[in-house]
């Protein structure tokens, strides 16, 4: 070994002992991962039953499904399979829902969901962590602090959109709240903390028994067509904007209601 790649070597081993999530970060570039990239563009069945789905096989799209659900996942994985449960539970509550957390990556600035009714905002931190874990308030700062941003960059956006006596206006009628949403509870000091700066906490366990399939209807076209959890641009598809869209469980569920996989001609 060179003395620059033993360099890199130590750097790397120092990156992964030191930095948060570098471990799983290293595992993924290893690995890969069918999770955290919503724009993938390889096969992700070969990943999960072994073989090229290149023939429209119903059987096959199942037991890939079935592989995912029961796939061993890393922590960043599983923190963004929490993310897709939570936008599922509010969009069963008829709000619309940005995966903020998913689609921007590192530079969702904390909002890990946005989920807008009417004129309420709510702003979502997931922390799918060990119940071992206590969440402490430098997380609630995060979130105080990219509530505060949105709430920003939301009355400059009807500003221009409307001039500022008209934004100010519509602002005054806009609830815009906070809400950190985990597995595990929280320190007595961020308890004080979230208290003091009106942000809402929750537990929620994640379950991976929840319809995963998304079923959606093209505005334009009509055309149904069904999303699997590893398909490109998974988490960029909105269920509920047309009526008859909606989550199922099963491959065979999705075809008997008359949608065909995206991907297939």
């Amino acid at each position: 070994m060179s003395h620059v790649e033993q360099r890199l070597k130590d750097t790397i081993n120092f990156l992964v002992q030191h930095l948060p999530g570098a471990s799983e970060l290293a595992e993924i570039a290893e690995c890969g991962t069918i999770v955290l990239d919503s724009r993938r563009d390889r096969d992700a069945e070969k990943i999960l039953i072994g073989k090229n789905t290149k023939s429209y096989d119903q059987s096959d799209f199942q037991r890939a499904l079935d592989e995912f659900k029961t796939r061993n996942l890393c922590n960043l994985e599983i923190g963004r399979l929490y993310e897709r449960y939570l936008g599922y539970l509010k969009e069963q509550d008829n709000w619309k829902v940005a995966f903020t957390g998913i689609l921007g990556g590192y530079g969702d600035l904390g909002r890990d969901l946005v989920c807008i009714k009417d004129n309420q905002h709510q702003i979502i931190q997931a922390k799918c962590w060990s119940k071992k874990k206590e969440i402490h308030e430098k997380h609630i700062y995060q979130l105080y602090a990219t509530v505060t941003h949105y709430r920003l960059q939301l009355r400059e956006s009807f500003k221009l959109k409307f001039g500022r006596k008209k934004a100010r206006q519509i602002m005054g009628s806009q609830e815009i709240t906070g809400h950190l949403i985990s597995t595990t509870k929280l320190s007595e000091m961020a308890k004080k903390v979230a208290k003091h700066c009106r942000i809402h906490h929750e537990m929620i366990e994640l379950s991976k028994a929840y319809p995963m399939v998304k079923c959606n209807i093209s505005k334009k076209t009509g055309e149904k067509r069904y999303h699997l959890p590893f398909d490109s641009h998974y988490d960029s598809i909105i269920i509920g904007n047309v009526e008859g869209e909606r989550y199922v469980k099963t491959v065979q569920e999705a075809e008997f209601s008359g949608f065909k996989r995206i991907g297939y001609a």
